[in-house]
């Protein structure tokens, strides 16, 4: 079943940055690294796609440009 209507990228949990966007349904999500003995706590949004889909949809997302609040990549190496 393919349902348009109720994609993230028209749900209120949603926000786009960029070519990106987020789903702000939970509080971000706590990852700690330790790198060559420095620990650091970073914290994350969910990305998602804006033609996805998840059941927790609530109407109401209002069309503005969020700020990047999170890297895409919690762990990520360079």
């Amino acid at each position: 079943m393919n349902n348009t209507k109720n994609q993230c990228q028209s749900c209120n949990f949603f926000s786009k940055s960029g070519a990106k966007g987020y789903c702000h349904r939970y509080p971000p999500q706590a990852c700690v690294v330790n790198e060559q003995g420095d620990s650091a706590t970073l914290y994350r949004i969910p990305e998602v796609h804006g033609n996805g889909y998840c059941g927790e949809w609530q109407k109401g997302r209002q069309e503005t440009q969020a700020e990047e609040l999170v890297m895409s990549a919690c762990c990520k190496k360079n």
